[in-house]
């Protein structure tokens, strides 16, 4: 189907005019097919504002929402309160951001009153626009990196005004205490065209006690007619500078009078250094005024990032869902190098991190793919924040480390960097971060590292008593452990890769065999440190949030979590048509799985280790098709920076990565053709020949012209180029049901 696109019109002194900029009239690249919008709602909270790709600046509206009217991001029900600066993307989480909010109003200025309804509301690659129907005013925003455009236009006849609410943060969180706290503000009218200023907070889903700073600079096209700032709840708005300290509000307006002939422009910058730094940023990134041309600069570079990777028949709506679901890939984590106030450094600084134990399994796999530079840039600063904060982060914003999910998962990130060969990284350093990681516990395991290691290192499971989450943290350790084991084997580190190899091992610690559910036995279960069994307990229990036992998941789906040994699995299990049935039973069960949460990701995939690739086909065809579509609630869960919408385009293209290893699996490609450009000028096709919708199985595989007969590949056959060709019948063969993928049960020491 064709994808409708809406033209909004606003009336500027009495002229109807179509908004500048909604459109990319002829626009030939595939930034085109990008709905911010998709995955807004429904669970998905995807971030709906203009970014340039992992840029630092996120602007977008912020909106009441719930009972207790919190200020929060983008939902569908809430009134505009303003357009932040600072977002995150996909989240489930309490609040993050929401600073330096910008609220244009026509009428008298009344900062503690400036919401309003919305109408029009219209977002794609570069712009967000929207119209403020309380206050007729037409918005539109585009970003650089560092700093965005805004572009408002007001009734004619009508007094005009910019509010900028500098204290203004989102305030979400307050029954898990993951709000956030303002710690004081500041702001100053410098000229009628120039505000300047920062704001100071803490708190926030990763419970921040050192808070961080935002500073800013702004400059209009139009001189204001008047001004004045605000401190406090004082009705007083004049004078030129305001200061406030702990939950006081500060902020500052600007008034145009009743004349105005044309859109008022405002070109803002943000940046964690200093208002200078601000100034430069702005002066740099966007010299001038002119909206067109952001735009067009922030198109382009989508269209070069999401043309790594070009699709063959697809529909319009299928390549809409499709490059939106590589577009949200890149919203974060976010690239903040030379804005780190922490430290001086020559490597890269990236932040928002938001989480690895989301996007360790596909988001950065895709990378790897499409943007191997950009991946190895962030594993680079990985390892810069083990060198100055002492651990590696599974997640951090405001440039602090927290919360961890569950295990060391940046171990992930490292090792899958090393073996698929990305350049410029410290190896050793690298290797050193995650041994850190395996061999000192934290002063605090909520922020960073690991949780009941000393039960882990001497007993070999994650006991009740020394850890939250025990049993899913267990499953994670185990296979963070065999990260490390790859590492060191690949820098000549024997004896450390035997140990880690073997504690790779020890999920089956908490394997209770004789524990049955649904028919069949043995399931991971928590034991207690004196060795003693979990009671009561079932395999059922889906705990999401602090559970007693797993996290985003049951017994059901992390007795399924061996990604580094799914051989090894297999056996465990009772052999290969038990394990066949279980996997079957899995998915066949009303809420087992669940493909809303992140540790059932490779699950569709491992019937391939059991010699079944035409059962991958199937629930993954199925999975997808149920689950992802477009539309504000085509997503089938939190985004998580990018990691539902990467699982579905790896799903759609027909592999999969094991993460952490340099195999991918095959799946069943839903195009005829996938092209993925590559780096030193190299591309690798996936073509799908007799592709129909009914058939959806590879029952022969030809690599670079020659016959394979195993469904998976390993990197270096992807990255040297080349073409997969599979053949796709509407019935089972007997491809791919010999050669199993690598498991680390058959690795020699």
């Amino acid at each position: 189907m064709q994808l409708k696109r809406r033209i909004a019109f606003f009336c500027l002194g009495g002229v109807l005019t179509a908004w500048p900029g909604m459109l990319a009239a002829g626009q030939s690249g595939v930034s085109r097919f990008v709905d911010p919008m998709l995955g807004v709602a429904g669970g998905g909270n995807v971030f709906p504002g203009p970014v340039v790709p992992f840029g630092m600046i996120k602007p977008g509206p912020d909106m009441t929402w719930g009972e207790r009217d919190y200020n929060a991001g983008w939902n569908d029900q809430g009134v505009i309160r303003g357009f932040s600066q600072l977002h995150v993307s996909g989240t489930g989480g309490g609040a993050k951001y929401g600073n330096i909010l910008i609220q244009p109003t026509s009428g008298q200025a009344a900062p503690f009153d400036a919401a309003s309804e919305r109408a029009d509301e219209h977002a794609a690659a570069g712009l967000y626009a929207v119209k403020l129907a309380r206050w007729n005013v037409g918005v539109e925003i585009t970003a650089a990196r560092r700093s965005a455009l805004y572009r408002f236009s007001y009734p004619a006849g009508q007094q005009a005004n910019v509010l900028v609410n500098v204290s203004a943060l989102l305030r979400s969180g307050f029954r898990t205490g993951e709000t956030q706290a303002l710690v004081g503000s500041r702001v100053e009218v410098i000229s009628p065209t120039e505000l300047a200023g920062s704001t100071t907070v803490k708190g926030g889903w990763n419970k921040q006690i050192a808070p961080y700073t935002v500073y800013f600079a702004a400059l209009l096209d139009t001189p204001a007619h008047e001004s004045g700032v605000w401190q406090g709840f004082k009705r007083e708005m004049s004078g030129k500078r305001a200061e406030g300290g702990v939950n006081q509000p500060v902020g500052a307006w600007m008034s145009f009078g009743t004349t105005l002939t044309h859109p008022v422009q405002m070109k803002l910058a943000i940046s964690f250094i200093s208002v200078e730094q601000a100034r430069k940023s702005l002066a740099e990134e966007i010299p001038d005024f002119d909206f067109a041309a952001v735009r067009a600069r922030n198109q382009k570079a989508w269209d070069e990032a999401l043309g790594k990777i070009e699709i063959e028949g697809a529909t319009e709506e299928e390549k809409q869902i499709f490059y939106t679901a590589l577009y949200h890939t890149m919203l974060m984590p976010v690239d903040r190098t030379g804005e780190n106030p922490l430290w001086q450094s020559k490597e890269p600084y990236y932040d928002d991190f938001y989480a690895i134990w989301d996007t360790f399994r596909s988001s950065s796999p895709l990378l790897t793919l499409m943007a191997p530079e950009r991946e190895a840039a962030i594993v680079r600063s990985l390892i810069d924040i083990y060198r100055h904060d002492g651990y590696l982060p599974d997640a951090r914003a405001g440039n602090v480390n927290g919360r961890t999910q569950g295990g060391s998962n940046a171990e992930f990130l490292l090792t899958d960097a090393y073996l698929k060969g990305l350049k410029g990284i410290d190896w050793q350093a690298a290797l050193e971060a995650e041994l850190k990681d395996a061999e000192v516990a934290p002063a605090d395991h909520f922020k960073e590292g690991r949780g009941g290691l000393e039960d882990w290192k001497t007993l070999g499971y994650v006991t009740l008593e020394g850890s939250d989450r025990p049993a899913s943290v267990h499953m994670e350790y185990a296979a963070n452990d065999y990260e490390i084991a790859l590492l060191a084997r690949g820098l000549g580190k024997t004896d450390l890769y035997k140990k880690y190899l073997q504690r790779s091992g020890n999920w089956r610690n908490l394997w209770d065999k004789d524990f049955a559910d649904g028919g069949f036995n043995g399931f991971i279960r928590s034991r207690h440190r004196d060795g003693s069994w979990l009671t009561p307990f079932t395999a059922m229990d889906f705990c999401t949030w602090g559970g007693p036992t797993f996290y985003e998941g049951n017994s059901w789906t992390y007795s399924l979590f061996v990604p580094q040994d799914v051989a090894g699995l297999i056996q465990q299990a009772g052999g290969t048509e038990t394990f066949l049935r279980r996997l079957d039973a899995f998915f066949d069960v009303p809420h087992c799985y669940d493909v809303g949460n992140e540790p059932g990701f490779l699950a569709p995939y491992l019937y391939i280790w059991a010699g079944r690739p035409d059962k991958t086909a199937e629930r993954v065809r199925e999975i997808l098709a149920r689950s992802f579509r477009a539309g504000q609630k085509g997503l089938p869960g939190n985004d998580d920076s990018g990691a539902m919408s990467s699982w579905y385009a790896f799903g759609r293209m027909g592999f999969f990565p094991n993460a952490g290893q340099d195999v991918y699996l095959i799946g069943s490609p839903a195009y005829r053709k996938s092209t993925l450009h590559l780096a030193e000028g190299k591309t690798f096709t996936i073509e799908a020949e007799g592709l129909t919708d009914k058939a959806i199985y590879v029952v022969r595989a030809k690599l670079n012209g020659k016959p394979l007969d195993r469904a998976w590949l390993r990197h270096k056959e992807i990255v040297s180029g080349g073409r997969l060709v599979l053949t796709m019948a509407d019935k089972p063969a007997e491809w791919g049901r010999k050669n199993p993928p690598p498991s680390s049960s058959a690795e020699k020491e």
